[in-house]
């Protein structure tokens, strides 16, 4: 066998575990527990902080950047641990924060308002 040869077996070799442990992984990665969308349905309001309140404390945003009005963006709890119920805080530029408690195991979208919020 060539040198040539058994390099290409090698690669062949590395590249077939590598594409089966890809596999493997892509359906884990590909699952979500309780993923939701936090949608800004107020009127020129920009939500900037999301925070959810369990052992006693505050956890850390959950955001990456702010969300306009007429904006959204996707979340996920990440977990299937805890209670479905939580208490949750919303902090809105130039304003403050705003709490509120919802089932994050019943709903799929949480619109934040003006004065409020609703979910589906």
């Amino acid at each position: 066998m060539t040198m040539t040869t058994r390099r290409a077996m090698l690669a062949a070799q590395a590249l077939t575990v590598f594409v089966t442990l890809t596999t493997m992984a892509a359906p884990a990665a590909a699952q979500s527990d309780y993923p939701f969308r936090l949608h800004n349905r107020s009127e020129g309001w920009t939500i900037s902080g999301f925070q959810t309140f369990q052992g006693g404390q505050w956890s850390r945003n959950w955001l990456d950047g702010p969300i306009r009005a007429g904006q959204f963006a996707n979340m996920d709890w990440n977990s299937n641990a805890g209670n479905c119920t939580v208490r949750f805080r919303v902090s809105w530029v130039d304003y403050g924060a705003t709490e509120h408690q919802a089932d994050f195991c019943k709903l799929k979208n949480v619109y934040m308002l003006n004065e409020g919020f609703r979910w589906d």
